[in-house]
């Protein structure tokens, strides 16, 4: 593939994307098409139907979470912020609201390229959850399903009364998220003894 064809591409699945997470995967495919700044038949050649335009966002999504991992394992060892900087990944990646709009889109058979590089993602965060655990960067007792699940609840999209009344209401609920994965809150509160 040409390299223009390559990055109009890869702006259609970014464009995507993020219109999936604002309005769930039923968006118009004229309007990702407008967005893209490509012409509808660009991205029809490109994505034939919605599922295929589904089905690479999620592929995609999964491979930057590799990735990012991947990452973060290697550099744990000589950068103490690959931990954070790697959840700070998974954050923006707005998993919440994605896994949202792309659960209800997807088949309910996933393809076996979905379930091949959803396994490797799976192995992949766990073993960099479990290297930051070793740095002593993480709770102890927090397992990589918990991680994702925990990450996606966070980003989950807010009710408009929510946004309307509290607009940093998102990024404080991720940043308490983020200090309950810290290893000092592993230790279990004091009971009060009733007199």
């Amino acid at each position: 593939m040409r390299s223009d064809a390559l990055q109009r591409r890869e702006t259609i699945l970014r464009t995507a994307r993020e219109l999936f997470a604002q309005h769930g995967a039923n968006v118009a495919m004229d309007v990702i098409a407008e967005r893209s700044n490509v012409g509808i038949g660009t991205l029809y050649r490109n994505f034939a139907a919605r599922p295929e335009l589904v089905e690479e966002v999620t592929v995609t999504t999964l491979q930057e979470i590799l990735d990012a991992a991947h990452k973060a394992q290697a550099d744990l060892s000589t950068d103490q912020h690959a931990w954070s900087n790697f959840l700070d990944q998974l954050v923006n990646l707005n998993l919440g609201a994605l896994s949202e709009a792309l659960g209800t889109a997807l088949p309910s058979t996933l393809s076996t390229r979905v379930l091949t590089v959803q396994r490797q993602c799976a192995i992949a965060v766990s073993e960099v959850l479990e290297a930051a655990k070793g740095f002593n960067l993480v709770r102890a007792d927090l397992n990589g399903v918990e991680l994702i699940t925990v990450i996606g609840a966070a980003t989950r999209p807010l009710g408009r009364a929510f946004k309307d009344q509290a607009p940093q209401l998102q990024e404080r609920l991720v940043a308490i998220m983020l200090d309950g994965l810290k290893p000092e809150n592993t230790t279990a509160l004091p009971v009060e003894k009733s007199l």
